[in-house]
């Protein structure tokens, strides 16, 4: 969490406001509100929730490879947890930070980014209900979460199954994309 909160306060993003949560017997959680910011484009005024996870792949069994350490098997290097969200806070506020560098405009966003999601998601609810009000109401929530689909082409990401769907969980709108 330090050095997410760290890497956060170190790109200088403007109307930014960092907030690192951590509730007795629960898993940490980070919220970053980013004050809406017109520019050469007409800024939305709605607002976009971006959630990811920090934590990785869990231990325990079953696995053949270690969680914390990348293995080689033959040509190909396998790190358990090294795409899988490792990427959405660094996705989500160097985003934002292009938008202000290009001089363009962007709704507020509101980064949401948790620790239980590879365990429970009983962590996650009790933040969304216990911090709603802060998170607002957005019109769009992206889900930073996604993997490749084969091991000889670099993907920036992917999608999972194939589909747009749209659920509600707590009075959001969560939109889910997925490859077939």
């Amino acid at each position: 969490m330090d050095h997410l909160v760290n890497f956060t306060r170190a790109q200088n993003v403007e109307g930014i406001t960092i907030k690192p949560i951590e509730e007795p017997g629960r898993s940490p959680f980070l919220i970053i509100d980013i004050a809406a910011k017109s520019g050469s484009t007409t800024s939305c005024e709605k607002t976009v929730l971006m959630y990811g996870h920090l934590d990785k792949q869990p231990f325990g069994e079953g696995w053949n490879t270690d969680p914390c350490d990348p293995v080689i098997v033959g040509d190909l290097m396998y790190g358990r947890g090294s795409n899988d969200d490792g990427y959405a806070l660094f996705c989500a506020i160097l985003s934002v930070k292009a938008c202000q560098t290009l001089g363009l405009g962007h709704p507020r966003v509101v980064v949401t980014i948790e620790g239980s999601e590879e365990g429970t998601t009983d962590d996650l609810i009790f933040y969304m209900q216990k911090y709603k009000g802060e998170l607002g109401n957005p019109s769009l929530v992206i889900c930073l979460d996604s993997g490749g689909i084969d091991t000889s082409t670099f993907f920036v990401t992917s999608t999972l199954r194939g589909i747009v769907s749209k659920y509600q969980i707590l009075g959001f709108n969560f939109f889910s994309i997925a490859r077939v």
